[in-house]
């Protein structure tokens, strides 16, 4: 490798003469200063020059992920490991490109190879432990996990993966948790501390000690509420506005153009969304994992596409209201470009006739998919409030659902989904699968046909056998829905009745059946 290239440092600049060791530091101080679009330009033309030059590669790797482009992000990756295929972070990094781009397969190829280079690498061995697990390979997941606790016993978040495999933890375990939830007052680093919590939490409520239980879990959650900073006023006005922009003179105002819009998709294939909403641990990827193993659908799990599609019009028309107000502002042929962009982007994951998107905060844009996409399913999936209130706060959640830690907010958000879904049913009626969660334990074979009529598609046993779907399942649901239906976690809340009353009493009064 040459120790001078000639290259320009920005897109506006001419071409200099520099060290290689000099153009490596100016990108490191480009990425220090935020500037991600010219940090992009210039680790590529470092690369084009020096072909095998790591550093440059490695640099490539923080860009990229950080924009999302995990496409570019792959064929970087692939593209040193031709030159070098012992470079562990370059494997690393395939993996989670991969396993974004919908590639499971390739990804735990990848992070075995990673893991297989850097074997006392603890964070990656418990990434490829997660992998295993979402690939439903629960024996290998577990293994994995433990191995991570005998080489870094203070490393909490292979307990709390765990868990959730088998919930009872050896008590050298448990005592060794209970040390670090002890001495959390001193350490530096919460997230330690809350995956412990959530870890004994776990265990006391497979040994039934409920109120030991409950306490380590009101400790974890706590803990992970003061981490961050959470306008939960903002969350709720949010859902009113959405109500306010998406009423009734607006449908109204639109049922031709939707007509129209519906009309010019009719050779794109825009019926293949099947949308499934609710808020987490209200039963989408139970959902999602029945629909899928019809042989006709593909599973999309939770992508980003439509919140992308979006966007990218939003950005070519400069809307002068923020969402959900710029509704308004937006013309018919607005509308079917969201449609159609989504439609782009989704088309390499619909590798059957239909496929599933079960973002579950897509219920907020129930209005916009009835306008954009006219033709795609719409299954609101509903669990008794109760239910979903103890689900969600016994879960370590995404940093999207940051009320999901303090039960009044995550009560308030349960009220206002509630009185957001109501009104979306009474704009759309008829446009609307609500699938209870209750019905389809206790019914799964009428609940399951019915929902299947609704999406135009024949019963097939693999809908009922659904836990033998053989998906990758990237949810914290993902070691639920290897099992058949089961009835352990109906009124579950109950367990904890004097804990929860109040929360209770405040969804009642709120108008929701328990």
């Amino acid at each position: 490798m040459n120790n001078t290239i000639l290259i320009p440092l920005s897109p506006d600049s001419a071409a200099v003469e520099v060290t290689i060791e000099n153009a490596l530091e100016r990108l490191r101080n480009t990425i220090t200063q935020q500037q991600v679009n010219n940090a992009e330009y210039l680790a590529e033309q470092i690369i084009t020059k020096a072909p095998k030059c790591t550093p440059a590669y490695h640099l490539l790797y923080k860009i990229l992920s950080y924009q999302q482009k995990h496409s570019k992000l792959a064929l970087y990756a692939e593209a040193l490991i031709s030159n070098y295929s012992d470079d562990a972070l370059s494997h690393q990094t395939l993996a989670n490109a991969y396993r974004f781009m919908r590639l499971p397969d390739k990804a735990l190829a990848a992070m075995k190879c990673a893991v297989k280079l850097q074997p006392d690498n603890i964070l990656w061995r418990n990434d490829l432990g997660i992998m295993y697990k979402e690939s439903g390979e629960l024996i290998v997941s577990q293994a994995c996990f433990e191995q991570c606790i005998n080489k870094q016993a203070d490393f909490t978040p292979p307990y709390w993966h765990r868990s959730d495999i088998t919930p009872e933890m050896p008590e050298q375990y448990v005592t060794r948790l209970q040390k670090i939830v002890e001495m959390r007052a001193s350490t530096q680093n919460k997230a330690q501390v809350v995956h412990a919590a959530y870890a004994l939490f776990k265990h006391f409520e497979a040994k039934k000690q409920y109120h030991e239980a409950f306490d380590f879990l009101t400790l974890g959650a706590s803990t992970q509420r003061q981490g961050f900073n959470y306008n939960h006023q903002a969350e709720l006005d949010e859902h009113q506005a959405i109500a306010n922009a998406f009423d009734l003179n607006f449908f109204e105002t639109r049922s031709v153009e939707v007509g129209r819009v519906a009309q010019s998709q009719s050779d794109m294939h825009a019926d293949s969304p099947i949308f499934i909403c609710g808020l987490p641990r209200s039963g989408t990827t139970l959902t999602e994992q029945i629909i899928s193993a019809h042989t006709l659908v593909t599973a999309g799990d939770e992508l980003y596409e439509l919140a992308q599609a979006t966007q990218d019009v939003l950005q070519q028309i400069k809307p002068r209201q923020q969402f959900p107000f710029w509704s308004a502002e937006l013309l018919p042929q607005h509308w079917q470009s969201i449609g159609e962009r989504y439609l782009a982007l989704t088309k390499h994951i619909n590798t059957a006739r239909y496929f599933t998107d079960k973002m579950p905060l897509n219920y907020k844009a129930i209005g916009l998919i009835s306008q954009a996409l006219p033709q795609a399913k719409i299954i609101y999936c509903h669990r008794p409030p109760m239910d979903l209130l103890l689900g969600a706060y016994k879960q370590i959640l995404s940093t999207g659902n940051k009320y999901s830690y303090d039960l009044d907010e995550l009560t308030d958000m349960i009220i206002a989904q509630h009185t957001l879904m109501q009104h979306w049913q009474a704009m759309l009626p008829n446009k609307i699968f609500t699938l209870s969660y209750s019905e389809l334990i206790n019914e799964q074979s009428n609940v399951t046909k019915a929902l299947l009529d609704f999406l135009g598609l024949e019963l097939q046993q693999n809908c009922i056998d659904f836990h033998n779907n053989p998906r990758t399942v990237h949810t914290v649901s993902n070691a639920q829905v290897r099992k058949p239906i089961f009835t352990s976690s109906v009124n579950a809340w109950q367990k904890y009745h004097k804990q929860l009353k109040p929360y209770a009493i405040k969804m009642q009064k709120a108008g929701l059946t328990l």
